[in-house]
């Protein structure tokens, strides 16, 4: 496992976004695996562009590469403007040239992409130029978004074509990913640890019953249908509040629509916050609700499961058939906010238990399972099936 790592040398990560320090909201869980790496004696050196940041604080074996996109990431590039097209532009000749100058350098002997694209593409590249081997750790919106989209679509195929081992953080999104690859692709999970609270700080008035949102203010994520079904929540019960914790390009119009309805007494904007102020937030909240409309399975709930808050949640990619097998909480359908104002409502008045399996969930979720899940196969030049022990063992291996 961990030793056919060792022989083959160093692994290069290749990420769209890496923190840029502890508190940095952008991909948490990526500094939480490469260091899961490290203390198991694997070498690992990072590839990731630059993006504006209040400071930063990064390991040493962190490269972030330079490009004109000023202080967007990738993901905000508006391509379907002139000046977008360049950014992309610049974002991929930059990023390929400052790569090879890594991989000379650096000499690993495998890659791994953290999304299809653009990280995929980086790889494939590498690959093609120096015969490197690379996976692919497919992350959600590779699959569910880009891949459907008409020249993304071509260009995703050939990256996972080109891959040595893919992978995908659901099963859901591992199904979607050998159908449209035809490819072995194996369960990795993505977690972020968060430090517990300590006691005394409390961000929540314990005289209401506490909802708590986690994640990016946009219409994908549902927070449009969470704000309209706690409307509908207040008119039976006023004793509920909401907390809405991220950012977003929607901001205004989400403020907006809160003034509008008359809720800034009982909705609180909070915005972005550290590490342990999220702690607080999910300590002493009553439910974590995620409304998403297209996911695998989001960071947010395996946090909310490190501090035994129920959720509830959307059906889509893993979320309803995790929650529903281990009773974590509520599963709804997507964009039916009467199904979640039901919901919600529903969990105000009853007194049941979904604590209980929360542990074992956790537990094969955990960033040391993805670790060992990792080195086991990619260590290897064929896929090997985990040994028993572990809980993916009874995980599906997708082969064409």
């Amino acid at each position: 496992m961990t030793d056919a790592f060792k022989r083959a040398g160093k692994l290069c990560i290749i990420t769209n976004r890496y923190p840029a320090n502890p508190e940095d909201t952008a991909s948490p869980f990526v500094r939480d695996f490469q260091s899961g790496l490290e203390d198991m004696g694997i070498e690992t050196v990072v590839f990731t562009p630059a993006y504006h940041s209040e400071y930063l604080q990064l390991p040493e074996n962190v490269h972030r590469f330079t490009w004109a996109g000023g202080d967007k990431t990738v993901g905000e590039i508006n391509l379907k403007s002139p000046s977008g097209l360049y950014r992309l532009y610049s974002f991929l000749r930059e990023g390929k040239e400052q790569l090879f100058d890594l991989i000379e350098r650096e000499r690993p002997t495998h890659c791994l992409a953290l999304w299809a694209l653009p990280s995929g593409w980086f790889a494939y590249q590498v690959k093609k130029e120096y015969g490197i081997p690379y996976s692919v750790w497919c992350l959600g919106s590779d699959i569910y978004v880009w891949a459907k989209k008409l020249f993304f679509k071509q260009l995703t195929r050939t990256v996972l074509e080109g891959a040595d081992y893919l992978f995908a953080d659901g099963w859901d999104l591992a199904d979607r990913t050998f159908e449209f690859s035809r490819k072995s692709c194996f369960f990795l999970p993505s977690q972020r640890k968060l430090p517990q609270a300590g006691y005394g700080h409390n961000p929540v008035n314990y005289r209401f019953k506490n909802f708590l949102f986690v994640g990016r203010w946009e219409k994908s994520k549902g927070v449009f249908d969470l704000v309209t079904a706690f409307k509908s929540v207040l008119n039976e019960n006023r004793n509920v509040r909401l907390h809405l914790i991220g950012w977003g390009s929607e901001e205004k119009s989400l403020a907006e629509m809160i003034k509008w309805q008359k809720l800034e007494e009982f909705v609180k904007l909070v915005g972005k916050v550290d590490r342990i102020t999220l702690s607080s937030y999910l300590k002493n909240c009553n439910w974590v609700v995620i409304p998403s409309k297209g996911d695998s399975i989001p960071l947010v709930f395996s946090e909310a499961l490190q501090f035994r808050r129920p959720v509830i949640v959307t059906e889509v990619g893993d979320l309803g058939r995790l929650t529903t097998e281990y009773n974590l909480g509520k599963v709804v359908s997507p964009g039916r906010p009467d199904k979640l104002a039901r919901a919600m409502l529903d969990v105000t008045r009853e007194r049941k238990n979904y604590t209980r399996r929360m542990g074992h969930v956790l537990n094969f979720l955990s960033v040391e399972r993805a670790v060992a899940r990792f080195t086991e196969i990619a260590g290897h030049r064929l896929a090997i099936h985990a040994p028993a022990e572990f809980p993916w063992s009874k995980d599906p291996v997708y082969e064409a």
